[in-house]
């Protein structure tokens, strides 16, 4: 005989499953730009993107978004900075050094960016810890095999860990983004859904 409380999480794990069950992951929704369902402010302040105007480019990604590979699809990827502007970024704030955190430094930089709004400095600084934590339990796991190949001859070639913590909190804000700022559209729901509940590629980070 159950318990009453094994009663409730047996309840609790079936409604969870039922919604899991209700979400396509073999086909991805309708591409839609992060920032238009999730509309953060810019995380580099424009005295920094100054310094690090070298390396201010941007890399289209390795898949697409969008749910086929229609011309549509390929139009409106997202693209994403390369590593060596995080770098330089992360270099200027100084609060990602060594491939270490320093929640000071990064507090009193989201207190910057994020001037006034203690619920995306939390929202941004418990992503960062979280993805640190899993980056560095990654590489515990993965070694020192090389994860991808050497940049193309004449590029700069820069630490690729800071591109994927960057990446790892966008993900994570997005997940977790406040209702104050989530546009409830339903192009915008089904997103998110598909990105809670479908598995990435095993052999990225997860948020």
């Amino acid at each position: 005989m159950l318990s009453r409380s094994q009663q409730l999480l047996l309840i609790v794990g079936l409604c969870l499953s039922v919604a899991r069950a209700d979400v396509d992951c073999t086909t991805r929704p309708k591409f839609v730009e992060p920032k238009v369902c999730c509309p953060l402010p810019d995380f580099v302040t424009p005295e920094i993107k100054e310094k690090c105007q070298e390396y201010n480019t941007t890399l289209p990604p390795p898949v697409a978004m969008s749910a086929d590979q229609s011309v549509e699809g390929k139009r409106h990827h997202h693209h994403h900075l390369s590593p060596c502007f995080i770098s330089c970024v992360f270099n200027e704030t100084e609060f990602y050094e060594d491939n270490k955190l320093d929640e000071n430094k990064l507090k009193d930089y989201l207190k910057l960016v994020f001037k006034g709004n203690d619920e995306l400095q939390t929202l941004a600084s418990n992503a960062f810890m979280s993805c640190a934590l899993k980056i560095d339990e990654f590489k515990d796991k993965k070694g020192d095999r090389p994860s991808r190949p050497p940049p193309p001859p004449g590029a700069p070639r820069c630490p690729m860990r800071p591109a994927f913590l960057m990446g790892c909190v966008y993900r994570n804000m997005f997940k977790n983004c406040p209702t104050s700022i989530w546009t409830d559209t339903q192009e915008c729901n089904d997103a998110r859904e598909f990105f809670e509940n479908c598995k990435r590629r095993p052999s990225s980070v997860e948020n």
